[in-house]
């Protein structure tokens, strides 16, 4: 991140003397566009993590019963890449570009999406579904009906600073 310049302390950027929420960091990479990463609290991390713990749970009282029963089952791990599907991802962060969203590092792998800004019909502060214990979410609608949360754990003074910026940005698109 030795790439990018904090825009509320550039006294020649807009976003200068900007108070962001906890939680929040607002860089302007050199590449261009503005990233905006989320730190979750220990309480909401773990909140994200009950789902899976639970999935994993059931996964390994499942092998001990077959095993006690002499009944085989094979099961196939990823390895690696499921312990850090367990763990969650540590930082979420998406870049905001003139054109597009760019949600990175939130697939499989690591992997980032792009959401262009013409496939965003709208994007609110809303609770996602019972895999994620309904936690607060941004919720970004696309044009097709498709929607993804974004975000999943985030305050609601993080949620009104993200979602009024988001607002913004796309409020530029139809002017």
């Amino acid at each position: 991140m030795t790439d990018a310049i904090d825009p509320t302390q550039d006294p020649s950027d807009p976003e200068y003397g900007v108070q962001l929420p906890a939680g929040l960091r607002l860089e302007r990479p050199v590449s261009g566009g503005v990233r905006l990463e989320l730190r979750l609290s220990p309480v909401n991390r773990a909140l994200s993590a009950l789902p899976r713990l639970l999935l994993v749970g059931g996964v390994v009282f499942t092998l001990v019963e077959a095993w006690r029963h002499h009944v085989f089952i094979a099961f196939w791990f990823l390895g690696l890449p499921f312990l850090a599907w367990l763990r969650g991802p540590a930082q979420r962060s998406v870049l905001i570009a003139e054109r597009q969203l760019e949600i990175e590092g939130t697939r499989r792998f690591g992997r980032s999406f792009v959401l262009p800004r013409a496939q965003i019909e709208r994007i609110e502060v809303g609770r996602v579904g019972v895999y994620q214990l309904y936690q607060r979410a941004l919720i970004v609608t696309l044009t097709d009906g498709r929607a993804a949360a974004l975000f999943v754990g985030i305050s609601a003074v993080q949620a009104r600073f993200v979602n009024d910026g988001l607002q913004r940005w796309l409020g530029n698109a139809e002017a």
